[in-house]
């Protein structure tokens, strides 16, 4: 398997005025324990954190040790300085105690770095399958016949070419976003069992992608090691190692994501998923504070590196327009990409 390139992007955050180096630090927990985390990391150094609430699940014979299947999630995304990453990262496990606790799981995802890493330096990966409204139950149900894994659901709407129109008003297709974090040595079995169970010819089945993350902290941790013969394992046949493809993250206001599509499909894109958030600052109150956070979409798209890159020159382009300011962007590589989609030729 050929090393992982990740070629340096910086994310501009017009709202902090920040064009340093960032990562993303990502919390799930149950709502109450993942809003005190977010406070303590934005006391500590993040510069935003995103709320997106989520529905969480895991597998049969874990459920007494975990306590986590079929209940409310919270899923918090805190944008950091890359430099201080797993300094924060540390100090969340530290004051949550995610070693010792069942509080939820943590991941950190690194936007910018020179050179190349090996995949072999990765021990983690996070497998997102972008489905139909109804269909994540069935990707958690592929993967958990060939791997026990846990799950978190986000609900979302698609933008994809393939939207309806009735009565000449466009029909948004809803979504789901389902995220499965695993071992690196389990990536080629748990994406091809999804792969093989999911993909059709029905247009607008849905995408499935991976992203590789730096580190791991909490519940994870708990799960068996890799057994040797999986560390092993020669890679699946039928599964592609993207080297040419990004994950962008938009973000933008609420009612705001026309714009953003415009730049898209203006630079060659042909489609995005669109997640609803609410947006925190180290500004922001306790729990009455809430009520006066800003509500934001984030705009996730999956393109080649060059449309990725006229994209982003579109997106960030000053204006003079304050309606129409530089929107914030994130760039990750995806390691592993399939539409599930077969649109097949006419006989």
């Amino acid at each position: 398997m050929p090393p992982l390139k990740r070629r340096k992007t910086t994310m501009l955050n017009s709202e902090t005025k920040t064009d340093g180096p960032l990562c993303l630090l990502t919390v799930i927990s149950d709502p109450g324990k993942a809003n005190a985390m977010a406070r303590f990391a934005l006391q500590n150094g993040a510069q935003m954190a995103y709320h997106f609430y989520a529905h969480g699940t895991a597998p049969g014979h874990l459920l007494a040790l975990l306590g986590l299947s079929g209940v409310r999630r919270e899923m918090i995304t805190l944008t950091v300085p890359e430099d201080q990453g797993n300094a924060l990262l540390e100090k969340l496990c530290h004051q949550f105690h995610f070693d010792r606790d069942m509080s939820g799981i943590a991941f950190l995802q690194k936007m910018d770095s020179d050179g190349q890493k090996s995949v072999a330096e990765y021990a983690y990966v996070m497998i997102v399958a972008v489905v139909n409204e109804g269909d994540g139950e069935y990707v958690i149900e592929s993967a958990r016949r060939c791997h026990p894994v846990g799950a978190t659901i986000l609900r979302a709407l698609g933008t994809a070419d393939h939207s309806k129109k009735t009565f000449d008003f466009e029909i948004v297709p809803q979504k789901e976003v389902v995220l499965i974090i695993a071992r690196i040595c389990h990536i080629d079995a748990l994406h091809q069992a999804i792969y093989q169970d999911l993909c059709s010819d029905q247009p607008g089945r849905g995408i499935l992608f991976s992203l590789a993350l730096d580190r791991v902290a909490g519940l994870l941790d708990r799960v068996p090691d890799c057994a040797e013969s999986e560390e092993t394992a020669q890679d699946h046949p039928e599964t592609v190692w993207e080297d040419d493809r990004f994950a962008l993250f938009v973000v933008a206001g609420r009612g705001h994501t026309s714009q953003v599509m415009e730049c898209v499909e203006g630079a060659g894109g042909t489609g995005a998923t669109i997640l609803h958030c609410r947006l925190a600052t180290p500004e922001s109150g306790g729990w009455y504070g809430r009520l006066g956070d800003p509500e934001k979409e984030i705009v996730l798209v999956i393109e080649e590196s060059e449309k990725t890159r006229r994209i982003r020159e579109k997106l960030e382009k000053p204006s003079d327009d304050p309606e129409t300011q530089p929107y914030p962007v994130g760039q990750l590589q995806v390691v592993r990409f399939n539409q599930l989609s077969e649109i097949r030729d006419a006989p």
